[in-house]
């Protein structure tokens, strides 16, 4: 089952500026670019950090935290997470506890994060949810 949810009007969404919406319990992240609206689940599929802080451009999203890139149409990963100095630098440490932080940092993997299919009706979006 299905259900189509109100998201926010056409005009609240400028060309290429992601937005952040709380949507049945969930934050959703919505891009405008041109005719077409994209939503996905505002959330990583690395470590969690919310997209709509990221950068858009050329149809991907880019994590502002560790650089994953995700595609807007799919959610598919374009680009794994990267992780920068210093903490490509942690799983050498000469300190257990920041070694194991490091080792476990550069095990998590790269998920594929929910997309959801867009609908506009008299200049309101909606997104269908899974009910």
């Amino acid at each position: 089952m299905e259900k189509l949810v109100r998201v926010c009007h056409v005009e609240e969404l400028e060309h290429d500026k992601p937005r952040c919406y709380r949507v049945e319990n969930m934050d959703i992240f919505i891009v405008r670019h041109w005719a077409n609206i994209y939503a996905l689940e505002n959330r990583c599929g690395h470590a969690g950090a919310p997209l709509h802080r990221g950068e858009y451009t050329d149809g991907l999203i880019v994590c502002a935290l560790h650089g994953a890139a995700y595609r807007v149409e799919s959610g598919e990963v374009e680009w794994e997470a990267i992780l920068p100095p210093p903490m490509s630098e942690y799983s050498k440490s000469e300190n257990p506890r920041i070694r194991l932080f490091g080792e476990l940092l550069e095990a998590t993997e790269t998920l594929p994060i929910k997309s959801f299919p867009v609908t506009v009706q008299d200049d309101v979006v909606y997104i269908t949810l899974p009910y």
